[in-house]
């Protein structure tokens, strides 16, 4: 099997970084605009910023993908469009894309310019790959959760470009399904804005006591390091090799580009004879690292996963305290590593304690390094433990050495040209400079060659003033020269046709990549929607047949069935639900999990195909893959909140691929929700407690050695994680082993009720799968009442009933606030 050589992808968070990953060998970047991605802590890029970078990068052959990976507010796509066109008008490689509305505007608007789906549209199935596919996505971003097997399948299945993190931090939580951060903070990793709640630390309770854990970060991933596996990501047809790290320094990058430059390059090389240096490990340690895991490309990995004590950087272990001097302030150090004057240096069991040496003493002497087995004294002012590790975590002199890589490299980063020349007496001098991309450029000169009167030309004087390139990013690989015999032709015209043809060249290698200029955009006004006349439904999501019958008993429209078949193929509750459903009168449908593997998808169809013979009127897709599936079987399809439906072109794109309504988004507040529920049909979260994170890593399993799945039916007696303030927060394992966690708090919108039966959405729903069984129909009737009082035509007024009437802890969630 022949393999192709994978694009190395760096991040590049500004100008800095960019540079740094071109001159280390990246063969693509990706960055963001400020305002429009992911990472919007990064200092990110303005336009003409951009412009600049990426001029740089197409310059010297590197491509720039943008990171449009954010949901988008209906008020923002005027502007985002007008961005995407901007974009594309530039030449623009690529863009990312995380809101599948923002990708519909992409291919009407934009059609020329290649889309990226983000890890964040969380696509880890052949079925969501299609779907995407014939969108006119030309590559995704897979979910950091996919094992090389898996990713092998997707990429034999599809002929769609994948795209893969090889190197850094990873999340906890599947990209895409985390609501940790905007629920505990209004500040939304959906928007950009994760305040990295995964990195704090949390104790594990069971009914009320807390359990041993070995450390007390518990949600904190290692970083990804898959350079002792590269020669398998390879095989697995991979096409992109993407490092995280938008938000570092340049060093990092520059580093980091450079050993997988080397990486790469040497596999391709001699394939049998693949390696990774010392050097090259200890440096990937050095830069930065929680610790390292190969995630979950060679299967679960189950505590290799986590840096559960240390959430920051390590570094390297160069030492231990050997004691503290009070009057001093100095501690005595016990080196196991060098360390020098500007390094930097932390301490174990000291989060986020560290310092930088200034000056250090041997024997009493100033000193500027110092080595194994030596005894130094640094000034400190904290007193620690006789014994406490000691970890250098910046090693000053590399971080110069990588800082001149890109600042005042050695050998700056040349684009290979072959030159060819015609001169004979009698005519003009002709000088064509071809890159490996096929651009040519081809010069004549004013100057008319004349025959030698003394000296004459040589084909080696040509050579030599021709491949004088020195203050341009070409260089020389091969010089052709054809010539006539006894000719003369001043340097200065030879130094003058060389510079015309370096600096067309030079332009045209920009210039080639922009695209036709697009008119300015202006959203349009929505139409006119009329008001809806019928009342919303309310539909209640449910775990059981005694739920199922106490939400009809309090009202419920529709039934959303969460069967606790962990088997998901016999079918029995499946009858019975419809059954009962069926005698009320009452409309169900099927959950279907989250993350659905392709070799969990059999099981999942011939589920759904179960519930439709049974009587069930349809499921609900909480990824693309298993909406995909159903549409094409036939099933009708309500699209779940988890496919992250922010604004109403989501909503469009959805109904027109055959949803029958759709979730909206929790993130969302009122404002955002009568803007779309007025238009489509929309269905709204009002009560129950919010799903804030989906993980592979079964979290309760690997803290306490059980593989005991707890009873689905019921929460009491499930685990708990418990942060640094109190709250509380519910960890479930479902029947796949994935690691579930839901709000410490119930959302509650019963006194909003008015205000959302003017949002005009078709339904409201109560998720009341973590709800004690015995409240479901107390919660229902509430709600059922407070619809009902409330007719259309008439004057909505607040209501009487209290959320604190159907729960003891609860929250509005985002509906008044929205998110950042």
């Amino acid at each position: 099997m022949t393999i192709r050589k994978p694009e190395l992808l760096a991040p590049a968070g500004d100008m800095d970084a960019l540079v740094a990953a071109v001159e280390n060998g990246a063969d693509a970047v990706y960055l963001g605009i400020k305002g429009f991605s992911a990472r919007a802590y990064a200092d990110n890029f303005t336009l003409d910023e951009f412009r600049q970078a990426l001029d740089h990068a197409h310059l010297r052959g590197v491509r720039v993908y943008v990171t449009l990976n954010t949901l988008i507010k209906d008020t923002e796509i005027e502007t985002a469009v007008n961005l995407m066109q901007t974009l594309d008008e530039l030449g623009t490689d690529a863009i990312i894309v995380q809101d599948i509305g923002l990708l519909s505007l992409a291919k009407r608007h934009v059609p020329l310019l290649p889309v990226h789906a983000s890890t964040q549209m969380t696509i880890h199935n052949s079925e969501g790959v299609r779907f995407l596919r014939e969108m006119g996505v030309k590559r995704v971003v897979l979910a950091r959760e996919m094992t090389l097997e898996e990713i092998k399948r997707i990429r034999q299945d599809t002929d769609i470009e994948i795209e893969t993190f090889i190197h850094g931090a990873l999340c906890i939580c599947y990209s895409g399904q985390c609501l940790m951060s905007s629920i505990i903070g209004a500040r939304s990793g959906n928007r950009g804005y994760c305040a990295q709640p995964c990195r704090k630390g949390y104790g594990l309770m069971r009914e009320g006591k807390e359990l041993r854990t070995p450390g007390k970060f518990l949600l904190s991933p290692a970083d990804l390091n898959t350079s002792l596996i590269i020669p398998e990501l390879m095989e697995a047809g991979i096409c992109s090799f993407k490092i995280e790290g938008r938000m570092k320094r340049p060093e990092y990058v520059a580093g980091v580009v450079r050993i997988y430059r080397r990486l790469l390059d040497r596999h391709m090389g001699d394939p049998a004879g693949y390696h990774v240096c010392e050097e090259e490990k200890l440096q990937l340690e050095q830069l930065f690292n929680r610790g390292f895991t190969t995630g979950y490309f060679k299967g679960d990995p189950g505590s290799a996963l986590m840096s559960r004590e240390r959430p920051y950087n390590r570094g390297i272990r160069t030492g231990k305290v050997r004691g503290y001097d009070k009057k001093l302030r100095q501690l005595s150090l016990e080196l196991t590593g060098a360390l020098k004057t500007g390094d930097g240096i932390g301490f174990e069991e000291e989060q986020g304690s560290g310092t930088t040496i200034q000056q250090m003493y041997r024997k009493g002497k100033l000193t500027k390094e110092a080595g194994r087995e030596e005894i130094i004294n640094i000034s400190y002012n904290t007193p620690l433990k006789k014994g406490t590790p000691v970890y250098r975590t910046l090693d000053s002199s590399l971080m110069k050495e990588l800082k001149r890589s890109f600042e005042s490299p050695e050998n700056p980063r040349k684009v290979p040209v072959t030159i060819k020349a015609r001169a004979h007496a009698g005519e003009r001098m002709e000088v064509t400079f071809l890159d490996e991309d096929n651009n040519r450029v081809s010069i004549n000169s004013d100057y008319l060659v004349e025959p030698a009167i003394g000296k004459a030309t040589t084909a080696k004087d040509m050579e030599k003033q021709l491949g004088k390139l020195g203050n341009t990013v070409l260089k020389a690989k091969e010089i052709e020269i054809s010539m006539g015999n006894d000719i003369f032709i001043p340097i200065r015209e030879m130094n003058h046709a060389r510079n015309r043809a370096a600096e067309e060249l030079e332009k045209m290698r920009v210039e080639k990549k922009r695209r036709p200029k697009h008119s300015a955009y202006v959203a349009p006004k929505e139409p006119f929607a009329p008001e809806r006349k019928e009342k919303p439904l309310l539909a209640v999501s449910v775990t059981g047949m005694e739920a199922l019958d106490n939400a009809i008993s309090g009202g419920a429209d529709l039934i959303y069935y969460d069967g606790p078949d962990c088997s998901r193929h016999e079918g029995a509750d499946l009858i019975a639900a419809a059954s009962h459903a069926r005698q009320a009168n009452v409309p169900v449908y099927l959950h279907t999990p989250i993350i659905v593997k392709d070799t969990e998808m059999p099981g999942i169809e011939k589920r759904m195909n179960s519930a439709m013979k049974a009587g069930f009127e349809g499921i609900i897709a909480a990824n693309a893959g298993v909406f995909k599936k159903a549409i094409v079987l036939g099933i009708p399809a309500i699209a779940d909140s988890h496919l992250n439906i922010f604004n109403s072109e989501s909503a469009a794109l959805l109904i027109k691929k055959g949803a029958i309504s759709v979730v909206l988004s929790p993130e969302m507040n009122h404002e955002q929700v009568k803007g779309t529920g007025s238009i489509h049909d929309t269905e709204f979260i009002v009560h129950g407690r919010l799903h804030i994170m989906v993980s592979e890593h079964g979290l309760v399993r690997d803290l306490t050695g059980t593989e005991k799945i707890p009873d689905p039916i019921t929460w009491t007696g499930s685990f708990e994680l418990v942060d640094e303030k109190g709250f509380a927060f519910p960890a479930m394992t479902d029947c796949s082993g994935r690691t579930h966690i839901f709000n410490s708090k119930e959302l509650c919108l019963l006194e909003d009720i008015p205000r959302l039966m003017e949002s005009c959405v078709r339904a409201f729903r109560i998720d009341a799968r973590m709800m004690e069984v015995s409240l479901i129909e107390k919660v229902t009737a509430s709600y059922r009442k407070a619809i009902d009082s409330y007719p259309y035509g008439k004057s909505l007024q607040a209501g009487t009933m209290k959320c604190s009437d159907i729960s003891k802890e609860y929250t509005r969630g985002h509906f008044h606030r929205g998110v950042l």
